[in-house]
């Protein structure tokens, strides 16, 4: 089994989101990212995401890669800020409504 990165955001000593990433060998899986409903709209998925990638970065990952929701435009803009690109789709990935996930990926090699 490989380790893992989770980071977790607070504010006034309450948890405002977190960011998980497993990892095997010298890869990275981002398994969630969640911010608060009355945290929104205040950096703070950006943050996680940075502190995530530069830990990566620190624990010679080779690159991170995570799932969207095709229909997910905020957060694909998200991730691009961040530097992830679209490397391929998942055909009918998610439930609930049945859905395509877009592969996003960053390099840190």
């Amino acid at each position: 089994l490989g380790k893992g990165i989770f980071l977790v955001a607070e504010q006034d000593g309450r948890t405002a989101g977190y960011v998980g990433c497993q990892t095997v060998l010298d890869e990275g899986y981002i398994t969630n990212v969640a911010v608060s409903p009355d945290h929104r709209r205040q950096g703070i998925a950006r943050a996680l995401i940075a502190e995530l990638t530069a830990k990566a970065g620190e624990n010679k990952l080779a690159f991170v890669t995570l799932e969207v929701r095709e229909s997910n435009a905020p957060a694909i803009a998200l991730y691009t800020g961040a530097g992830f690109a679209p490397v391929g789709k998942r055909r009918n990935f998610y439930s609930n409504p049945t859905e395509n996930a877009v592969l996003m990926t960053i390099s840190l090699i």
